[in-house]
């Protein structure tokens, strides 16, 4: 038997591709409604009008920057609106920068740990704020990685982002825990989406990605939204504050060093 969250009501960030688009599909399929949350507002609309034809009422978008905080308040507010009710959340939304750190600007900086960090924390709190007003037992899911606790050259930003997303989890699992609130990270391996595609596409170190990758391929997105379908539901009642790496085992071998892969496939510096 499938796992089934029919009548569930979900709010995924940055669903209009890649892993949150993945996890968007796994969502309806297994019967919730879904709030689609996207900075992205052409992305955003065709998803949406594809994703309609298929599953109609139950897939709803907003367009919202995670990393402000009006935006995020106005996003919950709209997505209870519409469906009543959030008892899922996955902060999905993120992004990654490539240069050695003494040469990265503040405002690189800054955006990514914005929208990993700042834009989770936000959107966690507002939820929360909602699950214990109306005393719902929900489950929230933080996208992490396995830069949570691998680090790699050239992306210094992304892997403490990832890092305090990772700490986060772990104590909004111990602060909720008593109200009945499951708080949980996924940490997904080198998988194939559009922020990945530059390391896949390159020779040599697509190769020296899946050397270190027991499995021996590149993750795709259903592999991650299985995790989270499995996650959100009853059969994960007992599991808080944990992260799950799914990954095909690159978290056994470590990563390459990405900066450096990236100079010698591409000659440039």
């Amino acid at each position: 038997m499938g796992i089934e969250i029919k009548d569930k009501v979900a709010l995924v960030t940055g669903g209009v591709q890649g892993i949150g688009l993945g996890i968007v599909m796994a969502f309806l399929e297994a019967g919730a409604k879904v709030v689609v949350a996207d900075i992205n507002e052409e992305g955003l609309k065709r998803v949406i009008d594809e994703l309609g034809d298929r599953f109609g009422e139950r897939v709803w978008g907003i367009t919202a920057d995670i990393s402000q905080e009006e935006d995020v308040k106005k996003m919950v507010v709209e997505a209870v609106h519409k469906f009543n009710t959030i008892d899922i959340l996955v902060n999905n939304a993120g992004r990654g920068g490539m240069h050695y750190f003494w040469e990265m600007s503040t405002q690189e900086w800054d955006d990514v740990m914005n929208l990993n960090l700042r834009g989770a924390f936000l959107c966690t709190r507002e939820v929360t704020v909602f699950m214990l007003e109306n005393s719902i037992k929900g489950k929230i899911v933080n996208m992490a990685s396995t830069n949570s606790i691998l680090p790699t050259t050239g992306i210094a930003a992304y892997c403490a982002s990832k890092g305090g997303l990772l700490m986060f989890t772990r104590v909004a699992a111990q602060e909720l825990g008593p109200h009945g609130i499951n708080v949980n990270a996924i940490g997904p391996g080198t998988t194939m989406t559009p922020l990945t595609e530059l390391f896949y596409n390159l020779p040599g170190l697509k190769e020296d990605f899946l050397d270190r990758t027991p499995k021996g391929r590149f993750g795709e997105p259903e592999d991650i939204a299985k995790v989270a379908l499995f996650l959100v539901s009853e059969y994960a009642d007992w599991i808080t504050g944990q992260i799950i790496y799914v990954d095909g085992g690159q978290s056994l071998m470590g990563l390459p060093r990405y900066l450096e892969g990236l100079i010698q496939a591409t000659g440039t510096e």
